[in-house]
């Protein structure tokens, strides 16, 4: 196991699953310089390590990110050259920078969502694979109330994850959406109590981790390209991605285990519906 404590988070490496937990509770977990700043550093680390196959992202104390430091961003008001339009593209340029390694890890990565996901926190959840909440989760593209554009990716994700014209309705109008409206959007796949919501994201993980590491890593290539390719270029890099996956140990283990009748040790029919994660279930905790 691998434990160190950044600037404003923590990253704890063990089995194969990174959890990144934002540490601010101060702010609620606001995406400050210095964590900003932490995501590279952990993206450096994970990428490094080579054997992650699942990344979580939390938030300590009851939210997940609250979105921009607003004590950071008047502070950036008060001096010309920290608030000219040059150093606001150069910060924001140098954040998208880390946003695009996090949404093209090999690593499936799994945001676990507590209370506020506001502005760049809700930007960053969009980046997840996997997206779980509490009940109490509250997601909001804040930057309309003060002003600001959308960014951390949010005008190429939104629209993407819940079509056009639902991302307008959403970017427009900074309006709050709850767990259950997110759940009906697609933006979140499951909803956990808060209580047992980082259990929950470690179950999770492990099960992803049962998995086809090159096929779900070729996976989650090929659907990120999806949407800007024609079907000519999928097909493609469907075929090509297809002779790796056939090629690999866990392909000959699995067609083995249908021979033989054995379950399979990556079964989501099987195993989803234990870990929350059942397709069909389509409300919130406790409601029909």
């Amino acid at each position: 196991m691998t434990t160190m404590s950044l600037s404003a988070s923590s990253l704890c490496i063990a089995d194969g699953v990174a959890e990144f937990v934002h540490e601010a509770p101060a702010s609620r977990n606001a995406m400050s310089g210095a964590l900003r700043g932490d995501y590279a550093r952990m993206l450096d680390i994970v990428e490094a390590n080579g054997g992650v196959r699942a990344l979580i992202l939390r938030g300590e104390g009851g939210s997940f990110c609250s979105g921009g430091d607003l004590h950071e961003m008047a502070a950036r008001l008060a001096d010309p050259a920290e608030g000219a339009p040059v150093a606001t593209r150069r910060r924001i340029g140098g954040a998208a920078s880390w946003l695009r390694r996090l949404l093209e890890l090999d690593a499936i990565v799994i945001a676990a969502v507590d209370g506020a996901a506001a502005g760049a926190g809700f930007s960053v959840a969009l980046h997840a694979d996997l997206v779980i909440a509490a009940p109490e989760a509250r997601f909001c593209m804040s930057f309309p109330r003060i002003g600001a554009v959308a960014d951390f990716g949010a005008h190429y994700l939104l629209p993407r994850i819940v079509g056009l014209s639902a991302a307008r309705g959403i970017l427009l109008t900074g309006r709050t959406i709850t767990a259950g409206e997110a759940r009906e959007l697609g933006i979140v796949h499951a909803i956990h109590d808060a209580a047992t919501l980082p259990q929950a994201a470690r179950a999770l993980a492990r099960q992803v981790c049962k998995g086809p590491a090159d096929a779900l890593a070729m996976s989650k290539r090929m659907l990120n390209l999806s949407l800007d390719s024609d079907y000519a270029a999928m097909a493609n890099m469907e075929a090509a991605s297809q002779a790796v996956a056939m090629s690999t140990d866990f392909h000959a283990d699995a067609v083995q285990r249908y021979k033989s009748r054995q379950a399979q040790a990556y079964d989501w029919d099987r195993d989803g519906p234990s870990i929350g994660m059942d397709a069909r279930a389509r409300t919130e905790p406790g409601k029909p």
